[in-house]
């Protein structure tokens, strides 16, 4: 009468022994796509305390954060060998490859021990808000035919802080401006900020030391784009 249950309970044993596994290989790997210079997948859910892997292969890719909530880069390189971070807290990390950053963004979701999602992040302040036509920038016929004049950028300064670069410029209407970084010509990192009829200063951070070239471009609503204006810079 006693077999029948032993033999449960070793078929219940070598249950919990098959699924046992399933709960260590819910790390992720990131593969970087050399043909089409983008991430798969994209974007990655994992639980917190979990391992997000990026794999790289024969072309010049890297990976570094770019939301504000964690720090994370590596140097870019030809093949190099696969980089990790381990999640210690739920939330959204977005990061990118800075040598492609049109293409190779993405997100790491962190849930909690129990898969529920993390709040929503905190909306963006007053100054980096997009301005209410920006889905879709006005021009020609729908803005009325009478806005086509360039924004100028005005008194555009560089100058080197710590792993970054502080940039300030003036610039004559609002209009979202965007800095590209580039290193050796090839872009290591790009940021856009909004900006009125003021002085604005922008720091770019997470640059190592060498000597740079920063691109500073505005594109005003109407879709009218200055001229790009270049300045270098060099810290160590």
């Amino acid at each position: 009468m006693r077999r029948p249950t032993m033999l449960a309970g070793a078929l219940a044993a070598t249950t919990v022994m098959a699924v046992a596994p399933a709960a260590f290989a819910a790390d992720q790997t990131v593969q970087a796509v050399d043909v089409s210079n983008t991430w798969s997948p994209r974007d990655v859910t994992v639980k917190v305390g979990e391992t997000v892997t990026w794999n790289f292969t024969g072309a010049v890719h890297n990976v570094a954060s770019t939301s504000t909530n964690w720090s994370f880069r590596t140097e870019f390189g030809a093949g190099q060998p696969p980089a990790s971070y381990t999640f210690g807290a739920p939330g959204t990390y977005a990061f990118v490859c800075e040598v492609h950053s049109n293409t190779m963004t993405g997100t790491v979701t962190v849930t909690d021990a129990g898969g529920n999602p993390p709040p929503p992040p905190p909306p963006p302040p007053p100054s980096e808000q997009p301005f209410p036509n920006d889905a879709s920038p006005l021009g020609g016929f729908e803005y009325g035919g009478l806005d086509r004049k360039r924004p100028k950028l005005r008194s555009v300064r560089m100058k080197g802080v710590r792993r970054g670069a502080r940039v300030r410029f003036r610039v004559s209407e609002r209009a979202r401006v965007s800095l590209r970084v580039k290193l050796r010509g090839i872009p290591v990192k790009t940021k856009h900020v909004r900006a009125a009829k003021q002085r604005r200063t922008v720091t770019i951070r997470g640059l190592r030391a060498g000597r740079y070239h920063v691109v500073v471009r505005a594109v005003d609503p109407a879709g009218n784009r200055s001229r790009a204006v270049t300045r270098r810079v060099r810290f160590r």
